[in-house]
């Protein structure tokens, strides 16, 4: 078998005295280049890691979660299936759904697994999602390649008994802790951390060196050590002026902050650690190679390249484990994170409306809108159609732009005549505007769209008294040139 010894497990036995180095790393975190402990918990004091969790974490817990049921035409959506009802509300009785998924999500980005068991009904229903802390879990594969949960070295679970969220890994099975692999990067930044506030705490000064003329016993020494530490060692007593006696000296040790690029160090690591979990540095705060222009696109990338795949996780081990229906599954919307600003999603909308693949109601949904009647309608540009197809569809509508091309300049005319008629009028553009509008005014209008009306309706009988019928009507309407045109193409009947 492909999996004969390779996940045999020496057996080692311990003691409080001589514990297995496993369990004194997972208690104390493993040593580091920089001297600092790091593990789960610790890791969690380095801001960069901690806002790298929260994100990701919040990210995957604030999703809508819905479930689908693949048919003929594509897929559903079943908002009554049991366990959607539980994934969007509670996976069990301490939990909302949100609560759950953001447990999880801490879980597996500091210890790299995600451990729940699956409480099942009579049936084989999946009812509840259990957490468990990965500390008190050990994954158990044999030679055949069963795999089994062992709980807190007590209780076996099956594989089917439990929901498994698992990172990176080689073995297909466990994922890799990122505390531990991070830990020199992670335990860099705290030991930065550290340095600034024992800086601080010291006055922002470093250590120095306290010459005396004569030879001081180790009492007198200490004493005169401690003295100095309480009078000018802490933050509260900068700018206090030391008073040297005996013929003593003060010399400073150690090299400034700024030489030590202390600052720079700290700056880093947030960058180092964002790397490690994948997220563009302005999410976690830090801002320098962040612009106006790409600020959306790292927004897409971080979607795209870095959820996603937890997402796709997700999705794959509840529908192995928890839904266990080939027909039905779930599945993370994420169209909200990639929402543009307004005016780019209108104008993708508006693409999406006229090409035909977008109906009014499906917009809505995405805005989060009630459909409207008669919302489900795809309509198609009038210059396109399927090869061979000979529908047969309206010429005049096809006219329709020539009619508002003709009502604009219409209106556009009307406008610039009033407006020099109101410098040279006076007090009396009001009864000129009266007069204009119903003796003059008219015929212009007529003239200008009788070439429009002609085109669209050439069997009328009568186009100079359509034409100006129809002028008559566009002077005293407060509908758009549109609109109008619309109501002027439905009203001739040839």
């Amino acid at each position: 078998m492909i999996f004969s010894g390779l996940f045999k497990k020496k057996e080692d036995r311990a003691i409080l005295a001589t514990p297995t180095t496993w369990l004194f790393n997972s208690l104390t975190g493993g040593a580091t280049s920089s001297g600092i402990s790091v593990n789960q918990t610790s890791a969690l004091k380095f801001s960069a890691l901690y806002a790298c969790v929260r994100l990701l974490s919040e990210s995957v817990a604030s999703l809508p979660l819905h479930t689908y049921q693949r048919t003929e035409n594509g897929k559903e959506r079943l908002r009554e299936h049991p366990i959607s009802r539980m994934m969007a509300a509670s996976p069990n009785k301490q939990m909302s759904s949100y609560s759950f998924r953001e447990v999880l999500m801490g879980h597996v980005l500091t210890w790299g697994n995600a451990y729940a068991e699956i409480v099942r009904d009579s049936q084989g229903m999946a009812i509840e999602l259990l957490p468990i802390t990965p500390d008190r879990v050990r994954v158990d594969v044999d030679s055949e390649g069963t795999i089994r949960y062992i709980i807190d070295e007590q209780i076996t679970l099956e594989r089917d008994q439990v929901f498994h969220l698992a990172g990176l890994g080689f073995d297909g099975v466990i994922g890799y802790s990122p505390v531990k692999l991070a830990a020199n990067c992670i335990g860099l930044g705290l030991a930065a951390e550290q340095f600034g506030a024992t800086f601080f705490s010291n006055g922002a000064r470093l250590g120095g060196i306290l010459q005396h003329p004569a030879k001081l016993s180790q009492e007198a020494a200490d004493r005169l050590r401690e003295s100095w530490s309480n009078t000018y060692g802490s933050s509260n007593n900068v700018g206090k002026t030391a008073i040297l006696e005996e013929g003593m000296s003060y010399a400073q040790l150690g090299i400034p902050p700024d030489d030590a690029q202390f600052l720079q160090t700290r700056e880093f690591q947030v960058k180092e650690i964002a790397r490690w979990y994948g997220i563009p540095p302005h999410l976690v705060g830090s801002m320098d190679a962040a612009t106006f222009g790409n600020i959306e696109h790292q927004q897409i990338e971080y979607v795209t390249h870095t959820l996603r795949p937890w997402l796709v996780r997700w999705e794959q081990e509840l529908q192995r484990k928890v839904y266990m229906d080939d027909n039905i599954f779930p599945q993370f919307i994420v169209d909200g994170l990639l929402r543009g600003d307004t005016k780019t999603r209108y104008d993708s909308y508006k693409t999406a409306r006229e090409s035909g693949w977008l109906s009014v109601n499906e917009i809505r949904e995405l805005e989060n809108l009630n459909p409207i009647d008669g919302g489900d309608q795809y309509i198609q540009p009038l210059n396109m159609g399927t090869v061979g197809e000979t529908e047969e569809i309206d010429a005049r509508s096809l006219l329709i732009p020539l009619l508002e091309d003709a009502l604009f300049r219409a209106k556009r005319l009307q406008e610039n005549a009033e407006r020099n008629a109101l410098r040279r009028k006076g007090d009396y553009y009001g009864e000129w505007r009266i007069a204009w509008m119903e003796n003059d005014l008219p015929p212009l209008v007529a003239e200008i769209i009788t070439p429009a009306i002609e085109a669209i309706a050439p069997n009328v009988a009568d186009f100079d008294s359509l034409a100006l019928m129809t002028a008559e009507k566009w002077i005293k309407t407060d509908d758009t040139v549109e609109v109008f045109a619309q109501k002027v193409i439905g009203g001739i009947d040839e």
